[in-house]
């Protein structure tokens, strides 16, 4: 075997520990916390889902699942919990963090919902258009 050869096996070798050090942060490793949080959000374990969603934007926070979830902590505050002033803290700084990397619709999502939040349907001017019949069997509050 070459001394080039031996470097490159080295060389692939260190790679390969690296990332499989306990607590290395891959891409694969948020797409996996993502899909976590996603099913307890599912079965509406929105405490476990709210803790997931922000290790994944503390720990991944230049990826797109980060930017992602740290919308998702106030979406769910908002949403769900019915904690409006800790989901505007949150919706604040997914904007402040992410607006420069986020989706353009998230960051129009995340003003949207900061914007109209806990309010009747009624009182939301883009929404307001509906007739009665389109809304009488669903819930009348921001939750999407």
């Amino acid at each position: 075997m070459t001394k080039l050869t031996s470097l490159a096996i080295l060389a692939v070798l260190m790679v390969t520990a690296a990332g499989c050090r306990k607590g290395a942060k891959t891409a694969g490793g948020a797409d996996e916390l993502f899909a976590s949080a996603q099913q307890f959000q599912q079965q509406e374990k929105w405490n476990d889902a709210i803790k997931t969603y922000r290790k994944i934007a503390a720990d991944y926070a230049n990826t797109r699942q980060g930017a992602n979830s740290q919308f998702m902590v106030g979406y769910i505050y908002a949403n769900h919990v019915k904690d409006f002033e800790q989901a505007k803290i949150e919706l604040n700084r997914f904007i402040e963090k992410f607006a420069a990397s986020a989706d353009s619709g998230l960051i129009a999502g995340a003003r949207f919902e900061l914007e109209f939040m806990g309010k009747d349907i009624s009182q939301i001017p883009t929404l307001s258009t509906l007739g009665d019949s389109d809304t009488a069997s669903v819930d009348t509050s921001i939750t999407q």
